[in-house]
């Protein structure tokens, strides 16, 4: 009798100790399983960042001329330059009128002129005096072209910093314009294109103007409604 009752005190005691022991083999047994799939996460993250990128793309390369226009170009520099290249194709403007209207004045000056033949039933002398005034205003027209070639033979590499900046501003002029269909006679839709803007400041106060009138044409759309 005793001899079953020793048995059994150690035969519970051992239940209780095994109950009391603990279970440090089930969290590590996870830990060991999760571990590959981490490092296998790290791994093919890696993998991708270092990654070069493909050949047959174009992007990077855009990038790459955009990042390089950026550190020649502020937005600050940039408005300083497109306004600096206006005033240099407005004055090339001047020279290309005055050549115009010396070769329209040598041309039509040369042509013997009928008092007795009309041309459209004018007199020939308005006629003629009239197409060298039109050749003038054609070399004034042509004079910002002339200007803006000229400006990017004497900086090439400046001038293309400022092509690429200037289609950065035309993105955002874009994206932030208000929509044109909410215009009417009392709200017209200002600068469209952005062509009054000529510095942060100017930007800002053109954004003000694009809310503003975002706001007119939808209360005046919900009036309607």
């Amino acid at each position: 009798m005793l001899g079953t009752l020793g048995v059994s005190r150690s035969a519970l005691s051992l239940v209780v100790r095994r109950l009391h022991r603990p279970t440090i083999l089930a969290p590590t047994y996870s830990l060991v399983r999760c571990k590959p799939i981490a490092c296998g996460l790290h791994t093919s993250q890696l993998a991708r960042t270092e990654s070069p990128p493909s050949s047959g793309s174009k992007q990077p390369a855009l990038d790459e001329e955009t990042i390089e226009a950026n550190k020649l170009l502020n937005w600050d520099e940039f408005f300083r330059l497109r306004k600096h290249r206006r005033m240099w194709e407005r004055v090339v403007s001047l020279p290309c009128a005055l050549l115009g209207l010396s070769v329209g004045a040598g041309v039509f000056a040369t042509l013997p002129i009928d008092p007795q033949q009309m041309f459209f039933g004018f007199d020939p002398i308005i006629v003629f005096s009239a197409s060298t005034v039109f050749c003038m205003v054609i070399g004034y027209a042509l004079g910002p072209t002339a200007g803006r070639f000229w400006y990017r033979v004497g900086s090439p590499k400046m001038a293309n910093a400022l092509r690429i900046k200037e289609a950065e501003f035309f993105k955002h002029v874009k994206a932030n314009r208000s929509d044109p269909s909410l215009s009417s006679a009392s709200n017209t839709l200002p600068d469209f294109y952005g062509e009054k803007i000529d510095s942060l400041v100017a930007y800002r106060r053109w954004l003000r103007k694009q809310r503003e009138h975002e706001r007119k044409g939808t209360f005046k759309l919900g009036l309607k409604k």
